[in-house]
C-alpha cells in the first residue's frame, strides 16, 4: 500500500509537467494524460478505501538540521480518506467534461497542467501527518487556484479576480503560518494526531491553543470563501466553469473545514468551536440572502457554496464533527453538479451567464434538466437526496447544543430554508416558462452525451444513492450517529413545499408580479444590498485604502522621504566638511598647530574648573 500511496502523492505533479510539455506538440496529448491520471489517482483511492481497517502512516524525515529534525509523514485515516475520494473521483469526473468544454480554447497544455497540480495540492494537503506537509498542500492549491482563477489573464476581469484570490487566500495564510510557530513552539511537535492529544490532555496551555485555533480559523475563513473574506469566492466565476466546479466541490473551499475538522478535538480543548459556529451562521445567512437576487448562475451557486460550507462549519462549531463532515461531502458531490451542469448550459447557450435571458431549456437539455433537478432537491433538503440528511442534521445540532441555541441556530436554519428560493429559482429561471430570448433559444445546440451529460449522470445518481448511506458515511467518518431532532424533517419539509409554491409563483407563472415587486423603491434598495454582498467587499476596499493606504502607507512615504532621505542627504555635506576640517589639520605650520594646541587645553580647563565649582 505504501507504494500505491506514493503513487498517489507524486504522480499528479509528475503528470502535470509531462501533460504541459506533450500538449506543446499536439494539444490533444494534454488532455489524454490528464483523464488517465485522472482515473489512475482515483482508482488508487478506491484500493485505499476498500482494504481500509487501520489508518495508513508513512514516516518521512523532510530534513534534520543538527538536533532539529523536520518531519513530512504521511497519515491517511477515514476522514483523509474520504476526502481524497472526493478530490479524486470529482477531480476525474472534472477532467472529462473539460473535454468538450475547452474543446477550443488554445491553452489546453497549460489548463490540464494547472488542474492535475491544483488535484495534487488537495492530495498532499489531506493526506499529511505533519502541518508542514499540510501547509505545503494549502500553499500548492492557493497557486494553482490563482492560475486558474486568472486562467484567461489576457482579459481584465479574470486577471483582476486571481489576484483577489491570492490576495484574500494569502491574508488567511498568514495566520496558519504563525500559528504552526506558536504550536510547534508550546508543542515542540507538529504532528496533527500529537497535537489533538496533547491537547485534549492538556498539555498545551489553554490560552495558547485559544489564539492557535483562532489564527487557524481565519485561514480556514480565508479558503474557505467565509464572512468577511468571501469577496475573491465570487470573483472566481471569471474563471473557467470546470475550475468553479473544482474550487467550489473538489477542492480548494473543502480545504479550510478539513483543517478544522482535522484538528477538532483541539478546538474542543481551545473552547473555540463557538467561534466557528458565530461566523459559520453570519456566512450562511449572509450567502443565503444574497443568493437570492443574483442574475448570472454561477453568482447564485458562489454564494450557494459561501452558504452552505458554512452550515458544515455550524455543524462541526456545534460539537458536531459527523453532522459538519457529512454535509461537506454531501455538499461536494451536488455543487460540483450544479456547477458543471451551469457549464452545460453555458455552453450550449453560447456562454450566456445571465439567467434572465435563458427560459424553457428544459425541452431542448432534457438530461441536463432532470440531472441538475436532482442537484437542485438534494441542495433544497428534499429527501430521498443526501442534502437532506445532513442539512437537517446540522440544524439539528445547533439547536441541540447549549452552545449554539439562539442567533446561530436561527441564522442557520433560516439559511438552511432560503436555499431552497435561491436554487428553485435558479432551475426554474433556466428551464422552465418561456423563452425570454427567442433568437438565443433557436441557437441552442444540444452537448455530448459522452462527455458533458455522462458526469452530470454519475453525480446526479450519486446525490441520489448517498442519501440511503448517511449515516453509515456519520459512522465512517466519526464513529457517531447524525444528530436529529423529533419533527425537524416535517417542518423542513413543509418549508420546502411552501417555498417550491412560492418559487412556482413568482418565477414561472406571474413573473410579470415578480419585475414590477423588483421596481418598487423599498425592494429596490434591499436588491441592491443582497445582489453587491452586503457591500462587504466595497466596505473592506474602503477600509484597506484610508486605512492602509491613506493611512498608513502615506505616513510610512512622508517618514521616508522628509526624515530618512534628509538624514541621509545631510550625511553627505556633514561628512564633507569633516573631511575638509581634518584636511587642513593636516596642514598646519607648528606655530598655529601649538596656538590651537594651547586654546584646547584652556578650554579643557576651564570645563573642568566650572564643573568643580558647581
Amino acid at each position: 500500500m505504501n507504494t500505491l500511496i506514493i503513487i498517489l502523492l507524486t504522480l499528479p505533479f509528475v503528470s502535470a509537467i509531462i501533460a504541459y510539455i506533450a500538449g506543446r506538440s499536439n494539444q490533444k496529448y494534454s488532455f489524454w494524460i490528464a483523464e488517465i491520471t485522472g482515473i489512475i489517482l482515483f482508482a488508487i483511492t478506491l484500493i485505499l478505501f476498500f482494504n481500509y481497517s487501520k489508518p495508513y502512516s508513512i514516516d518521512i524525515e523532510w530534513f534534520k538540521f543538527a538536533n532539529i529534525s523536520m518531519p513530512m509523514g504521511i497519515y491517511i485515516d477515514s476522514l483523509s480518506l474520504v476526502m481524497l475520494l472526493i478530490a479524486t473521483g470529482l477531480g476525474a469526473l472534472d477532467i472529462h467534461f473539460a473535454h468538450d468544454y475547452m474543446q477550443d480554447d488554445p491553452h489546453k497544455p497549460r489548463y490540464y497542467s494547472e488542474v492535475l497540480f491544483f488535484i495534487g495540492g488537495m492530495i498532499l494537503l489531506v493526506s499529511a501527518a505533519e502541518m508542514t506537509g499540510l501547509f505545503m498542500g494549502w500553499e500548492f492549491m492557493g497557486v494553482a487556484s490563482y492560475l486558474l482563477i486568472s486562467f484567461w489573464h489576457h482579459q481584465k476581469a479574470p486577471a483582476d479576480a486571481g489576484v483577489s484570490a491570492f490576495l484574500f487566500t494569502r491574508f488567511g495564510d498568514i495566520f496558519l503560518f504563525a500559528a504552526i510557530g506558536i504550536l510547534f513552539y508550546a508543542s515542540n511537535t507538529l504532528n496533527l494526531e500529537q497535537l489533538n492529544t496533547m491537547a485534549v490532555s492538556g498539555k498545551i496551555d489553554k490560552d495558547i491553543l485559544f489564539v492557535s485555533a483562532l489564527f487557524i480559523f481565519i485561514a480556514a475563513i480565508g479558503k474557505s470563501g467565509q464572512f468577511p473574506l468571501f469577496p475573491w469566492l465570487m470573483r472566481a466565476m471569471e474563471g473557467p466553469t470546470t475550475v468553479s466546479a473544482l474550487i467550489h466541490g473538489a477542492t480548494m473551499v473543502n480545504s479550510g473545514i478539513y483543517i478544522v475538522a482535522r484538528l477538532f478535538h483541539l478546538y474542543t480543548a481551545a473552547e473555540a468551536l463557538t467561534v466557528v459556529a458565530t461566523i459559520g451562521a453570519i456566512s450562511a445567512f449572509l450567502g443565503a440572502t444574497s443568493a437570492i437576487v443574483q442574475s448570472e448562475m454561477k453568482k447564485v451557486l458562489a454564494y450557494s457554496t459561501m452558504s452552505h460550507l458554512s452550515i458544515a462549519f455550524v455543524g462541526l462549531g456545534a460539537s458536531s464533527l459527523a453532522a459538519g463532515m457529512t454535509h461537506l461531502i454531501n455538499h461536494a458531490i451536488f455543487k460540483a453538479l450544479l456547477f458543471l451542469g451551469a457549464g452545460a448550459v453555458m455552453l450550449s447557450a453560447h456562454h450566456v451567464k445571465d439567467m434572465w435571458r435563458l427560459g424553457s431549456l428544459g425541452k431542448k437539455l432534457i438530461w441536463i434538466a432532470v440531472f441538475m433537478g436532482m442537484g437542485v432537491l438534494s441542495l433544497s433538503g428534499v429527501p430521498p437526496f443526501s442534502g437532506y440528511y445532513s442539512k437537517d442534521a446540522v440544524i439539528a445540532a445547533a439547536w441541540l447544543s447549549n452552545d449554539t441555541q439562539g442567533a446561530i441556530s436561527i441564522l442557520v436554519t433560516v439559511a438552511g430554508v432560503l436555499s431552497i428560493v435561491y436554487i428553485g429559482r435558479l432551475w426554474v429561471l433556466i428551464f422552465a416558462g418561456k423563452a425570454r430570448d427567442e433568437k438565443l433559444y433557436k441557437e441552442i445546440k444540444k452537448p455530448s452525451l459522452f462527455w458533458i451529460v455522462l458526469p452530470l449522470g454519475v453525480m446526479a445518481v450519486l446525490t441520489l444513492i448517498m442519501g440511503f448511506f448517511q449515516e453509515s458515511i456519520s459512522h465512517f467518518i466519526s464513529g457517531n450517529d447524525l444528530p436529529h431532532m423529533k419533527y425537524l424533517g416535517y417542518y423542513m419539509l413543509s418549508a420546502v413545499i411552501l417555498l417550491a409554491i412560492f418559487v412556482y409563483l413568482f418565477y414561472y407563472r406571474r413573473l410579470d408580479i415578480t419585475q414590477k415587486l423588483y421596481s418598487h423603491p423599498f425592494v429596490k434598495g434591499l436588491h441592491n444590498i443582497l445582489f453587491n454582498g452586503w457591500f462587504i467587499e466595497k466596505i473592506i476596499h474602503w477600509g484597506v485604502w484610508n486605512f492602509i493606504v491613506e493611512g498608513i502607507a502615506k505616513a510610512s512615504y512622508y517618514f521616508d522621504r522628509n526624515i530618512v532621505d534628509r538624514f541621509i542627504n545631510f550625511s553627505l555635506p556633514a561628512s564633507s566638511f569633516i573631511n575638509h576640517t581634518l584636511n587642513r589639520a593636516k596642514s598646519l605650520t607648528p606655530s598655529q598647530d601649538s596656538a590651537y594646541t594651547i586654546a584646547g587645553v584652556i578650554v579643557l580647563i576651564a570645563v573642568i574648573a566650572f564643573g568643580g565649582i558647581r
